[in-house]
Parts: C-alpha cells; sequence; structure tokens
C-alpha cells in the first residue's frame, strides 16, 4: 500500500561556491553538505488528500492510460507519447500525434507537438522540496509553461489538444462527452468506474482525471546509487563521480537542479542559457541519461551536448569546460534507475491496440 509520510522542509542552499583550481567548476568540496543541496528520492509516491490513492483507481487509470479510446480517432494513447521503452517518454525531438504511426524515434506522421515529451516518471514528486512529505502536498506545476497547477488538470489537457489526441474530428467542447460515452457504452469500464469510485454516476471527467493521476503517480524510480551517497553510502559513488557531483554544484548547476527531483519546477527567463529562448521550467534530471533528446525543443541528441550549453552563462564568476562537461556527465549517470517500472497490460477494455497506432 502506497502511503505519504511527514512534511520536513529543507532549506536549500542555492549559491554558487568559490573554485579551489582558479580556473573551470573546481572539482573541490562544497562549502556546504550535499544534503543541503539534494535530498534522496522518496521511497513511496505522494497522493493528495482530494485524490487519495487506492487500488481501484490504480487499476482503471492504467487501462485508461493505455487505451486510444480517449483520443478523438481512437488512434492514440497517454502511453504513446509516454511509453517504458522510452523511459516513459518518446525518444523524439517533438511528438508526432493523431496522424501517427509507430513508436518511439519511429514514429511517422505529419502532425508535431511544438515541444519534446518529458518522461512521466517521478511525476508524483514534481515539485517536492524534500524528501518526506503528507497529503497537504500537492505536485505541479506541469508542461513546460507550468500551465497546469495539478496533475488532475495536467491528464486532461493532452485529450483536449487537436494535435496530441482530439484530432480535428472533434471540437474541444465536444471531446470528453465523446469520451465519457464510449466509456459507459463498455460494462468493464462500467465495473471499473463504480469499483473506484462510489458514486452514482462515477463515469465523468473529474473521475478520469483522478484515475489518470493515480496511475502515474505510482510510477516511480528505486533509490539511485546517488541516493544511497546522500543517505551515508560514501563508497556508492567512484571519485570520478564524486568529482563530478563537486562541480556541478560549485559550477552553479543546483541553482536550479536541486531537491529529491534535482529541480525548482521553475521557469525563470533570467537563468536560462540562451536569453533569445522562452522561459520554460526547469526539467528533473532523475534518469536522464535514458531520456534523449534534450531541451525543451528536443534540439540536443546528446546529454554531454546539453551540458556543454551552459559553458557561457554571463552572469557566474565559475566557467565550465570540456574536461568538466565529462565530469558531470559521469555523475549525472549516477541519477539512473534502469530497472523502472515497465508493465504494459495484455489489453484494454476497449479491446483497441494497447498503446494506439505504435505497432
Amino acid at each position: 500500500m502506497f502511503k505519504g509520510v511527514v512534511l520536513v522542509t529543507v532549506i536549500f542552499a542555492f549559491t554558487a561556491v568559490g573554485c579551489e583550481d582558479g580556473g573551470g567548476a573546481g572539482g573541490g568540496t562544497p562549502e556546504a553538505p550535499y544534503t543541503s543541496f539534494f535530498t534522496p528520492i522518496p521511497s513511496d509516491p505522494v497522493f493528495p488528500s482530494e485524490n487519495e490513492f487506492s487500488e481501484e483507481k490504480r487499476v482503471l487509470g492504467e487501462f485508461l492510460f493505455w487505451d486510444p479510446i480517449l483520443s478523438g480517432r481512437m488512434n492514440v494513447a497517454c502511453a504513446t507519447c509516454h511509453h517504458p521503452d522510452q523511459g516513459w517518454a518518446d525518444g523524439r525531438a517533438k511528438s508526432v500525434g493523431v496522424d501517427g504511426e509507430g513508436l518511439g524515434p519511429n514514429r511517422q506522421g505529419d502532425l508535431m507537438t511544438p515541444f519534446h515529451a518529458p518522461s512521466v516518471l517521478n511525476v508524483a514528486f514534481t515539485g517536492l522540496e524534500s524528501t518526506e512529505a503528507n497529503a497537504e502536498f500537492v505536485s505541479g506545476g506541469y508542461f513546460w509553461d507550468l500551465r497546469a497547477p495539478t496533475l488532475e488538470d495536467q491528464a486532461l489537457q493532452p485529450i483536449k489538444n487537436v494535435i496530441e489526441m482530439r484530432s480535428t474530428d472533434f471540437l474541444e467542447d465536444e471531446i470528453f462527452d465523446e469520451v465519457l460515452t464510449r466509456l459507459s457504452l463498455i460494462p468493464e469500464y462500467q465495473e471499473l468506474f463504480s469499483a473506484a469510485f462510489d458514486e452514482d454516476e462515477p463515469i465523468n471527467e473529474r473521475n478520469l482525471a483522478k484515475a489518470l493521476a493515480t496511475y502515474q503517480r505510482t510510477l516511480i524510480t528505486r533509490p539511485t546509487r546517488f541516493d544511497r551517497f546522500l543517505e551515508g553510502e560514501e563508497d556508492a559513488l567512484s571519485p570520478g563521480e564524486v568529482t563530478g557531483l563537486n562541480k556541478f554544484i560549485n559550477g552553479g548547476c543546483a541553482d536550479c537542479h536541486s531537491g529529491p527531483m534535482l529541480s525548482d519546477n521553475m521557469n525563470d527567463q533570467t537563468r536560462i542559457v540562451q536569453r533569445d529562448k522562452i522561459a520554460v521550467r526547469t526539467p528533473s534530471l532523475r534518469n536522464v541519461e535514458l531520456t534523449a533528446p534534450y531541451m525543451h525543443d528536443g534540439s540536443v541528441p546528446r546529454l554531454r551536448g546539453a551540458i556543454s550549453l551552459y559553458e557561457d552563462r554571463g552572469d557566474l564568476e565559475v566557467t565550465l569546460g570540456e574536461d568538466d562537461f565529462g565530469d558531470i556527465e559521469r555523475f549525472l549517470r549516477t541519477l539512473s534507475d534502469p530497472d523502472f517500472p515497465r508493465s504494459i497490460p495484455a489489453y484494454v477494455p476497449s479491446q483497441l491496440p494497447v498503446g494506439g497506432s505504435i505497432q
């Protein structure tokens, strides 16, 4: 059974410290303890009080996540662009929408989203500032522009999007009536919604969002070697990886990439690398090596290239060089859990292809 735990406030030291070597970011130990910048990832997902966990909601949400019945043409599911084979993203610079065929980088189609699809792993912890939280914590915001304040709100927006799932076959104010009608005609979905929600008419938009959000909150990674290091297991990281960690902090990376998710989940225009670009939220670095390409527009194919964009930020006294990039990359790879959840349902109640048009 999943549970929440007591909220603890952690004060982060977000000031880049001086370098020991006089040039580059420096691999010397930071002035503040590592736990002043980071905390281990929680062992259990956090469920808000207005949408507490139940196994019935999780099972329903899993079916809905994989069922293309939620899309206008019944050919795209949430899992089409958030698939475990691609680290719960899609491995593309920009996602192919309702006219697409295929999975991940091999998916082909003419309609593409303007942004890169992030992984949904650990979305339960988005915005969390410390390892522990209780039911008063509500994760968020979501999307690159933070427009969705909660995961429940986020879960519905792709269904309404004309490129992602809705298609031109339905207007935005028509699609949910259509989807809910479809669901209500399937006996198994009638039973699943009734089991998850004790209401006279449980098949509704609100409960659809709650079920999807509940399932997504269960998609969490296990503690990584970096988490074990934070908890006191000093030999969990190699000396080279510790050097990369030190450079990550001393070079100012932890100003934005901090906390249990290595993200402050902010979109501050003054802190982005290329000042002519739009401000987007700071992405989590959890499992970052498994979710290429990088940046909000997917424009950087390799992790080393994403790190090197921060060589000249103009507003910090420290600089990053080629040697630093390699050390930082080595550290970032300690944030991966290669054994993250990969379960795929054998079928969906609509009897449509699981995951949509991905074969």
